[in-house]
């Protein structure tokens, strides 16, 4: 398999638009890398670059200490599968695979023990004698999986390759991938917009936002220690909530205060807020929906759960309440300008127009400088 580099990677068009700006990115042999983030980030274009299909503007990309910049796409010995499948209509599933061994003049004999390897593989043994007006979406892209595996590249470039799936399929070939991975120990480049199939997939992930990288790391540590406010608000869903608070320190004590509520800090997260100097200045604090907890289900419109003189738990009057089956999500405001929202059990009762308090999940907050958005706890 491979070893692939990109360093100082750019892509400037002829109208001086930046799509990918200083990419630097190191991919070991057998690691399964997702590029994700919101459209036009550059994830397209940064894989397109690998394959030799757009051209790198500066800087240099390295496939196993050979420089690849000027190497045509053929030559580059990589494999990639498009979202819209690239299969030929009138050719049946078997010759759809064996295209591109053919092209190369392999033998037959090869052709053949590889395409039914790879539908062995791929378990669409008993389809190989159909054309792709036969074959529903996710048969069609394990066809097209195979016809890039029966090559046996150094490595394969994925993108979007679910994205014109339903949801269904979608998370059975997103079950199909990982398996295949595991199957082929291969080097896999993945690009989606769909942070549920980079968390599940990828063994890393690179968040991308306005064609810089902003943080690289393992799916646990991306939603553990998120680098900025990007990532945390891109990396989880539901999106984390976001409420800026004022920084009080008093009798020793750190709080985080908002409008009628307050979250004292201790340990870590308070020597951390002292030392980088943001006593007396506001943050923008970072809370999961997943961390915060219900004491008492409900309480009618009461005006006393935002100006009560407790801590440790925000007041919400919730607006809006999504059943989801196994768990409820409720949304609602905090009194002030703050939105908020929470993940709850089905067994959760409130209904939208009552009063819920919200109990934080301290040790699983973030804190982020307003000015920089950086994660102001981030290790």
């Amino acid at each position: 398999m491979a070893n692939i580099s990109l360093v100082n990677v750019c892509k400037t068009y002829k109208n001086g638009y930046s799509a990918v700006k200083d990419f630097n990115l190191e991919i070991r042999d057998k690691d399964f890398i997702i590029f994700v983030g919101p459209s036009g980030c550059g994830k397209s274009t940064t894989l397109r670059m690998i394959a030799g299909l757009e051209e790198i503007s500066s800087g240099e990309l390295w496939i196993d200490d050979c420089l690849m910049n000027m190497v045509e796409p053929k030559n580059r010995n990589l494999s990639m599968v498009f979202q819209n499948y690239a299969l030929y209509p009138h050719m049946t599933v078997y010759e759809n695979m064996a295209f591109g061994l053919r092209v190369r003049r392999t033998a037959p004999g090869e052709i053949d023990a590889r395409v039914r390897e790879a539908a062995r593989i791929l378990e669409i043994s008993h389809l190989l004698d159909r054309r792709p007006a036969a074959l529903s979406g996710g048969q069609k892209q394990r066809v097209a999986i195979g016809s890039v595996i029966v090559r046996k590249p150094k490595a394969y470039l994925m993108d979007e390759p679910l994205s014109n799936l339903d949801a269904k399929l979608r998370a059975q070939m997103r079950v199909e991938i990982a398996k295949l991975h595991k199957q082929l120990n291969a080097t896999i480049i993945y690009v989606t917009h769909d942070q549920v199939e980079a968390m599940t997939l990828g063994t890393r992930i690179v968040v991308m936002n306005q064609g810089m990288i902003q943080q690289v790391a393992p799916p646990a540590e991306l939603y553990r220690n998120p680098v900025n406010k990007f990532v945390a608000g891109f990396i989880g869903s539901p999106t984390m909530n976001f409420l800026d608070v004022d920084v009080l320190e008093e009798d020793g004590t750190v709080w985080l205060l908002g409008q009628g509520w307050r979250l004292p800090l201790e340990g870590y997260q308070a020597r951390k807020l002292k030392e980088k100097g943001f006593a007396g200045k506001r943050v923008t604090l970072g809370i999961r929906p997943e961390d915060l907890h219900q004491e008492e289900c409900s309480r009618k419109n009461g005006s006393d759960g935002l100006n009560g003189n407790d801590s440790g738990w925000i007041g919400v009057y919730i607006s809006v309440r999504e059943m989801l089956g196994s768990e409820v999500l409720l949304h609602g405001n905090t009194g002030d300008t703050g939105r908020l929202s929470a993940r709850m059990p089905a067994s959760c009762r409130v209904k939208p127009g009552e009063f819920l308090r919200l109990y934080v999940d301290m040790p699983q907050i973030k804190l982020f400088d307003i000015q920089s958005e950086e994660n102001i706890l981030f290790d």
